[in-house]
């Protein structure tokens, strides 16, 4: 690993409680919003809430937080790679259009940084999977969802990444796809609209956000 990332790493670990006193989240505050607003619309659906993306881990300390004042007791997974994009995958979508400088946006985190992070909001029960979500083994993603935020903004992964979860999807349970408006260096936008063509389900967008419903 670069010595650069790895200083950014072991600073940002010492610099926890400081640095993030308040959740990190990064979703837009209208996306945060829809994403809260379908955990509660969800909540006497059967299954986990599945976090595809998760960055540093603030919108699962919201969402979390929130589920506890209103007695929403559900698995709570976050699955992410823990070191920014992979780089095929990335390359993919820099073939379409996606700068190459954002290669590097989300590196330099790290499953432990997140850890200590969900604890330090009192939400160390979140489940933390580490890996590419399209190369993790059936065997340890959970059998059943009753929501999931996919938030990969590229491609390939949102792609592979929906015909993972939505056979998992319960009925009455719903799928968010974050990076979906038009005008968008990401392309998300494209894997979720072939997952759609493929499938014969009608698109549809709200701020920003593909969704499926079961």
């Amino acid at each position: 690993m670069n010595v650069k990332y790895q200083l950014k790493r072991l600073a940002r670990h010492a610099l926890v409680p400081l640095l993030y006193r308040y959740p990190p989240f990064a979703l837009t505050p209208e996306r945060l919003y829809l994403f809260l607003h379908h955990l509660i619309e969800t909540k006497d659906v059967p299954g986990a809430i599945v976090e595809i993306g998760c960055n540093l881990g603030g919108t699962a300390v919201i969402a979390r937080q929130m589920m506890a004042r209103l007695g929403i007791d559900k698995p709570y997974i976050c699955i992410d790679t823990f070191d920014g994009f992979v780089e095929e995958q990335f390359a993919t979508d820099v073939a379409l259009g996606t700068p190459a400088n954002d290669q590097t946006m989300f590196s330099g985190n790290s499953k432990e940084l997140v850890a200590k992070i969900m604890k330090r909001h009192r939400c160390g029960e979140v489940e933390l999977l580490q890996g590419d979500v399209m190369q993790i083994p059936d065997r340890l993603l959970p059998e059943e969802c009753s929501a999931v935020l996919l938030d990969v903004d590229l491609t390939e992964p949102s792609y592979v990444a929906l015909n993972r979860f939505w056979p998992r999807l319960t009925p009455g349970g719903v799928i968010l796809v974050d990076d979906c408006q038009e005008s968008c260096s990401w392309k998300a936008r494209l894997g979720y609209a072939r997952f759609c063509e493929e499938n014969g389900i009608e698109e549809k967008y709200r701020y920003g956000m593909g969704l499926l419903y079961r």
